[in-house]
């Protein structure tokens, strides 16, 4: 049983636990204010605005390998099946769509169906098999989009000239500050969906299965629904990031489909730690950062990232942001350390 000196502590590390999260968003909220001092507010703009929807593509990932512990190479099809959702409505179509949410709820809806797909063929394989499916399985959805049977997604050149002029018909995303707000809001609607659901039974049931998937079996569940589930989930939300790069950059390409991508989503769970949800987001912005700062001074500026992710799977195999609690619990503060002692009598 529980006592209530280990209530407290407990109660204490998951108000903790927010502080990290809660700093990032103030600071995210006051970062346009801040750039507008500077000679390059658009373009710090822009960035800023890439990291946040990469850093909800990790998450979407987390939910794969850091809490159902699937290995997927896949995860390319459903942000670029998000995207081209997105620009074959508005574009292709010819319905001369302005608003963004017809868009979105269409990449949404497509992330759903995707992620039933790979997850149905995926949770008829073995582990390692995963690798292999997931992969095969976007490289053919490239292959598909690259030779355009249907002459919807303009082959190899992509679709260009996606409008960002409003959502819900009344808010005006078109300025950068304007999307940068709205992207945010949605980052943030993302995480606490996400928080909420690895919290719930389901997502026991999903760490369960990541742990021992034998024992989950003999206990009834039905571990194929479970994954099939996890893959669905994880599929909507990296939609969701396709839908808003594509309003963001204004044009899709069959590189949004690549292995590289899926391979990005891997490095940004790894990176900022699996399990954790805002881990991956903090991957995802290194990665960014590095690559806009290292990319105007090298050529070859992956190798640097390469190093240091090596440098991480040796040193710091859990990830950057589990770091903060190792360094916290290493030198806990008075009151804590009163709390976690168990009451006596």
């Amino acid at each position: 049983m529980e006592t209530g000196g280990q209530t407290a502590w407990s109660g204490e590390k998951q108000r903790v636990a927010w502080v990290p999260l809660l700093t990032i968003g103030a600071i995210l909220a006051f970062l346009p204010a801040i750039f507008q001092v500077t000679a390059f507010a658009d373009y710090l703009t822009y960035i800023v605005v890439r990291m946040m929807i990469l850093g909800l593509y990790a998450m979407s990932y987390d939910l794969l390998l850091g809490y159902t512990g699937i290995f997927s190479y896949g995860h390319a099809t459903f942000i670029g099946c998000g995207a081209y959702a997105v620009a074959i409505l508005m574009v292709r179509t010819g319905l001369h769509i302005q608003d963004a949410l017809p868009g979105i709820m269409l990449a949404l809806a497509v992330g759903l169906f995707m992620g039933w797909i790979m997850g149905f063929l995926c949770s008829r394989v073995g582990p390692v098999a995963v690798f292999l499916v997931s992969f095969a399985f976007t490289e053919s959805i490239q292959l598909l989009v690259m030779s355009d049977p249907l002459r919807i997604t303009n082959a190899e050149d992509g679709i260009s000239g996606i409008p960002r002029e409003t959502f819900l018909g009344f808010l005006n995303i078109k300025p950068e500050v304007h999307f940068y707000y709205f992207v945010l809001i949605l980052l943030a609607l993302s995480y606490l969906a996400l928080f909420i659901i690895t919290r719930r039974p389901i997502g026991d049931v999903f760490m369960a299965i990541r742990e021992n998937p034998v024992r989950v079996r003999f206990l009834g569940y039905r571990i194929r629904h479970y994954r099939i589930a996890a893959f669905m989930i994880s599929g909507f939300f990296a939609a969701l990031a396709g839908a808003l790069t594509a309003l963001h950059e204004k044009a899709v390409a069959p590189e949004m489909l690549g292995w590289f991508l899926s391979g990005d989503a891997v490095l940004f769970v790894v990176l900022g730690g699996p399990g954790t949800l805002i881990g991956p987001f903090l991957g995802a912005s290194i990665v960014v950062i590095f690559q806009e700062i290292l990319s105007d001074f090298f050529k070859n500026w992956v190798v640097f990232l390469g190093i240091s992710y090596i440098a991480l799977i040796m040193f710091l195999p859990k990830g950057l942001f589990p770091l903060i609690d190792r360094i916290r619990s290493r030198h806990p503060r008075p009151e804590d350390a009163e709390a976690a002692e168990p009451r006596r009598g």
